[in-house]
């Protein structure tokens, strides 16, 4: 049996056709589509397959409301994350701060209590030649003379000198004369203590039952060399209230 139709652009499809049709039975290799193709009819071609289902959305990208809310929710937490964060870090700088003023308060008043304890029963002379008693205060400041120890290359050894204590511009400062009896061209060495003092105020003590608000007092009292039995410092800070110490001095000739 011939397969070859007329010639032409028509044989030449009808012979591309009817390759395409001995292929398709050869492939499919059934005995009916052998029967149609001897009867000169064309078989019904199979249905194209199906396209594959994806098996699961994973490969699927995000859409944009998805990134808007990723986003979204991202901001959130870092929001609260950042605040979290700074609150941690104020109180840290708040408590340094605190832990720095009350280290700086505890020096002050140890630094004041150890100059009270170290004063000597010394007179000195002023930068004009006039005498100043081993201690002189007012209700307000006092300055005496005591006895420092000095480091050097030789090591540390005793040295008398002169300490004055005073509130100025909120702040407490000590000055102290390298000499005991200096001259008008030497002055003293100040520096600030303590930040933050609202008030200062001085009591000195005679006996068990006499405190004044100046020493040496005006009358009873005429040797330069006397100390009182014991000073009460009061210090009034900004932020801490009023502290009070009363400081036993050393035993002075009587």
């Amino acid at each position: 049996m011939s397969w070859e139709s007329n010639s032409g652009a028509g044989g030449r499809g009808q012979g591309i056709k009817s390759l395409a049709m001995i292929d398709f039975v050869a492939r499919v290799g059934s005995n009916s589509g052998r029967e149609m193709l001897a009867q000169g009819r064309m078989p019904r071609p199979l249905p194209p397959a199906p396209c594959p289902v994806p098996r699961s959305s994973a490969s699927r990208g995000f859409t944009l409301l998805e990134l808007i809310v990723a986003v979204a929710v991202f901001a959130v937490v870092a929001t609260l994350a950042y605040s979290g964060l700074d609150l941690m870090l104020r109180s840290r700088a708040s408590l340094e701060g605190e832990a720095d003023r009350q280290r700086a308060v505890e020096l002050a008043v140890l630094g004041l209590e150890r100059d009270l304890r170290q004063a000597l029963a010394r007179p000195v002379r002023g930068p004009y030649g006039e005498e100043l008693p081993a201690l002189a205060g007012s209700a307000t400041a006092a300055e005496w003379t005591v006895l420092d120890l000095i480091s050097s290359r030789d090591g540390v050894h005793p040295v008398a000198g002169r300490v004055r204590y005073t509130v100025v511009d909120g702040a407490l400062w000590r000055a102290r004369d390298p000499v005991l009896d200096r001259s008008p061209r030497e002055s003293a060495r100040s520096r600030r203590v303590l930040e933050e003092v609202q008030r200062m105020s001085w009591r000195y003590v005679a006996s068990v039952r006499q405190r004044l608000d100046q020493w040496p007092p005006r009358t009873g009292i005429t040797a330069p060399e006397r100390l009182p039995r014991a000073v009460e410092v009061t210090l009034v800070l900004a932020d801490r209230g009023e502290i009070s110490r009363l400081i036993e001095l050393p035993e002075s000739p009587r």
